[in-house]
């Protein structure tokens, strides 16, 4: 009790202004990961798929998906890095928002727990095709 007679708020450590930077390699590393995996489900359907076409240029074919799997050993290996560099930085703090500013994609910035809007409404239409 203060001497007004309020109760002071104890901070939320989830809304702090500050984030550990282990934990946000770890999300990170995740984060890469997954994408990674995204990377090699995707190289597959483009394998499917020119399995039952002509080849007309069979070289430019196997260069692409050498490209994609190139992308993901990528994604893997930086996700293992951040993986190791969060194990090393414990007690590291970063400005949360100034991390959060630094991001694009709102949906990112809310995985990684850096964003302070609501998530979105996963509704009838979560399933439909975003034309960008």
């Amino acid at each position: 009790m203060t001497a007004m007679g309020l109760t002071p708020q104890t901070p939320d450590p989830c809304r702090d202004e500050s984030i550990g930077l282990d934990c946000l390699l770890a999300q990170s590393s995740e984060e890469l990961a997954r994408l990674a995996g995204q990377c090699g489900q995707l190289q597959w359907s483009i394998s499917a798929i020119l399995d039952t076409l002509d080849h007309p240029d069979l070289g430019a074919e196997i260069h692409m998906l050498q490209d994609i799997d190139r992308i993901q050993q990528t994604l893997q290996d930086l996700a293992a890095i951040l993986d190791v560099a969060g194990t090393c930085s414990a007690g590291a703090r970063l400005a949360r928002d100034r991390v959060g500013a630094s991001i694009r994609l709102e949906s990112l910035r809310q995985r990684l727990g850096l964003s302070d809007a609501p998530p979105p409404d996963p509704g009838p239409g979560a399933n439909d095709i975003t034309w960008l």
